[in-house]
């Protein structure tokens, strides 16, 4: 394969997604059918997904803002699996959604449904973030 082609390849896989400044995000996203998701448990919710490590954990710490439960990230299938049958096609639908987490990006294989649900929650807990951030650097 030529430089050219390299980078034809690259710009193809970024197009429709926002850019993602950290490295080992974007070999994750990359390489997606080579790597194994980790599981975000959030109330009901069995999330895959995909990302680099600090991101997960990022992401798992703000969707935590919208439960009372402490939300667990696993780096192995949980037991029981996935329970929504759509969700459990999900990996295999081409162009699943990218959900920007600081410098870099999660990817989360969810059906349409579940993943409209997820993204209103990390919209919510990035908002309770921020209003508690903020409250602190006022006083």
């Amino acid at each position: 394969m030529s430089p050219a082609d390299g980078s034809a390849r690259q710009h193809e896989h970024r197009a429709g997604h926002p850019p993602v400044a950290c490295d080992a995000c974007e070999d994750v996203l990359r390489a997606r059918g080579s790597h194994s998701p980790s599981f975000l448990l959030l109330d009901t919710l069995r999330v895959p997904a995909l990302g680099c490590d600090d991101h997960l954990e990022q992401f798992t710490t703000i969707c935590g803002y919208t439960t009372a439960d402490t939300p667990a990230l696993l780096d192995h299938r949980p037991a029981g699996g996935v329970s929504c049958p759509s969700c459990r096609l999900a990996p295999n639908t081409p162009g699943q959604p990218v959900i920007p987490v600081r410098d870099g990006a999660v990817a989360t294989l969810l059906c349409p449904d579940h993943q409209a649900a997820l993204v209103s929650r990390f919209q919510t807990g990035l908002d309770t973030h921020h209003q508690l951030t903020e409250s602190l650097d006022t006083s």
